[in-house]
């Protein structure tokens, strides 16, 4: 994924960050709002490449068993949310465009998503006041 983003960022540039579009949508383990995991990806427009994801767990079978103050279950962190799972796109996708430019290089300022995502609300400010601008996704309009 690093590799997708630095083709878009050219390495020789001296701009520290460049703009760039992105998809992003989520996928579940089941369907509806009753599961545990699911994963958050943010796919370049440009390059049709997967250059970020998130994946959100609210359960770790390895976890459970261990006790909590075992040294595993100390540096391990996979259970990284709480609450809905139907909250898990909005929390992923923020997260993603959260650590965009420290991670990537790279400022996601237009985000193409179908039209019942709830993520674009959270991070349309998250570079600076309507930073981020939100396109329909014609794949996605398409399928509706």
């Amino acid at each position: 994924m690093k590799h997708a983003a630095g083709k878009i960022r050219n390495a020789d540039d001296p701009v520290p960050s460049v703009k760039c579009s992105v998809s992003v949508d989520g996928t579940w383990q089941r369907r509806g709002y009753s599961s545990l995991n699911g994963v958050v990806i943010a796919i370049s427009i440009l390059s049709g490449k997967v250059i970020d994801m998130e994946v959100m767990s609210q359960f770790c079978k390895k976890c459970d068993a261990k006790t909590s103050s075992s040294s595993f279950a100390l540096k391990h962190q996979c259970a990284n949310h709480k609450g809905s799972s139907g909250n898990m796109e909005v929390i992923g996708a923020y997260r993603i465009f959260e650590h965009s430019v420290n991670s990537r290089g790279l400022i996601y300022s237009e985000y193409f998503a179908d039209g019942d995502s709830k993520g674009y609300d959270e991070i349309k400010d998250i570079y600076g006041t309507n930073s981020v601008v939100k396109c329909e996704c014609i794949g996605h309009v398409k399928n509706e």
